[in-house]
């Protein structure tokens, strides 16, 4: 492929994030120009030259013309370059990689540019009259795909990105399970009065922040604030043993820590470097706040498997029967049967929960979450704040069912027809209309019957 002129560099960030592209003259068919796909680059300008001349020999290698390129290619390359950046979770890529798959079967032959809303619409209609495929598949599915269209659209390949208008609601969230109070009181006192170690400390964390396993596990001291009594989430610990970026952008969040939190936290710290300094270690700002035995980074697998057992020792899950099976050796074994219960994952429920039936507003709870929109957070948390709503209910109720017995309790007193007989009489004798109701009613006055 022929690379007209030295490519185009263009600053999204100064000085730290860059957009890349060559000039590849015209096609031959269609006599229209052609620009390569843009690329984007973290790092300083030097770095996005060098990008840049890497990318020149990438397309001279014989790329294919861009403007030949097809859904499930580019879909392809887009999941490549998801995986490249090392930004992503193991379980995450796991997820788009099957999304990917079901693209290339879909639409792999379709040129990007060919692809429109009916024949997306009409693929998603066969799925679901076939039984192929669920609402929440075809969302899942659905929102892959406007992903690897949106940086179609943002490299200037297609004009529009077809799967925006597609029809693919959002599946009804599964009801989430939280603690309830007495629970959450329970695990805390057990976690307060027990040693602390790193395990302990981490559910500690869970249920005061509501923060997630892997922004726990990857929690270091530089993060915790003693001073203004806070946390922040700047990073996670994944399944693979590798420090990523959080979940979203908006789950780069500062949290708020209660005083009980922060006397745990420093008490812990303080053991902590008590322990290092015996093993022959210093503890730093780098030092993971939920260590392992070895003071290092926390394996997600082995915490999940001690947190089980930890759960079901303070009544919050159990374990099936039994299961016995044989190992590589032949041998016959026993292990745990499956775990039943509640997870760590509910321990942020709880923190939801909590927070709505305090009365926090929807943006207060999406910020201490890290939810990437408030219209997520009310849609998981739809039933409790439903709940919260007909308590608010109830409580106006209330007020209203009192304000109309002090007004019955207040209520202008009124005469019976005897009462006025008998003041008309004693009016027509000579008596004034006071003297009159006085003699009759010595209880009432004028003023109370004109309500004065």
């Amino acid at each position: 492929m022929k690379i007209i002129g030295s490519g185009e560099i263009e600053e999204v960030v100064k000085g730290k994030v860059y957009r890349i592209r060559h000039h590849l003259g015209r096609d031959p068919k269609t006599g229209r120009y052609i620009r390569s796909p843009k690329k984007t680059v973290y790092g300083t300008k030097a770095e996005a030259r060098r990008a840049l001349e890497e990318y020149r020999i990438e397309l001279e290698c014989g790329v294919k013309n861009p403007e030949e390129l097809t859904v499930g290619r580019y879909a392809r390359a887009w999941y490549q370059k998801r995986v490249n950046t090392g930004r992503y979770s193991p379980l995450t890529l796991k997820d788009d990689e099957l999304q990917v798959r079901k693209i290339e079967e879909l639409w792999g032959t379709t040129l990007l540019e060919n692809l429109t809303l009916k024949m997306i619409s009409d693929e998603y209609d066969k799925l679901l009259s076939s039984k192929k495929a669920t609402k929440s598949t075809l969302h899942k599915l659905n929102a892959t795909l406007s992903l690897v269209m949106d940086e179609a659209v943002a490299n200037e390949l297609v004009d529009a990105n077809p799967c925006g208008y597609v029809k693919a609601p959002r599946p009804k969230p599964k009801e989430r399970k939280a603690l309830s109070d007495e629970q959450a009181l329970e695990l805390a006192i057990a976690l307060r009065t027990e040693e602390q170690t790193g395990s302990t400390v981490a559910v500690w964390i869970a249920l005061a922040t509501g923060m997630r396993r892997g922004e726990i596990l990857g929690l270091v001291w530089r993060n915790v604030d003693f001073e203004r009594k806070r946390i922040y989430v700047g990073q996670q610990y994944a399944a693979d043993h590798k420090i990523r970026d959080p979940k979203s952008e908006k789950s780069h969040r500062w949290l708020g820590l209660d005083d009980g939190t922060v006397t745990f936290l420093a008490e812990w710290k303080e053991k902590q470097a008590r322990a290092m300094e015996i093993a022959g270690l210093d503890q730093d700002e780098e030092t993971p706040v939920c260590t392992n035995s070895l003071y290092k980074y926390m394996d997600p697998n082995t915490f999940n498997r001690w947190r089980r057992q930890y759960f079901a020792d303070h009544g919050l899950g159990e374990f099936g029967p039994a299961v016995r099976y044989t190992d590589s050796t032949g041998r016959k074994r026993w292990r745990k049967g499956a775990y039943i219960g509640y997870n760590l994952h509910e321990l942020r429920h709880t923190q939801a929960t909590l927070l709505i039936g305090s009365g926090a507003d929807i943006k207060t709870v999406q910020q201490r979450l890290g939810h990437s929109s408030a219209s997520l957070t009310m849609d998981i948390y739809a039933h409790f704040i439903a709940q919260n709503d007909r308590a608010a209910a109830n409580t106006i109720g209330n007020i209203l069912a009192e304000a109309s017995d002090k007004s019955k309790e207040t209520e202008r007193p009124s005469l019976s027809e005897a009462d006025k007989a008998a003041i008309a009489q004693r009016m027509a004798d000579g008596a004034s209309l006071e003297a009159a109701i006085s003699t009759v009613r010595p209880d009432v006055s004028v003023l109370d019957l004109l309500g004065l």
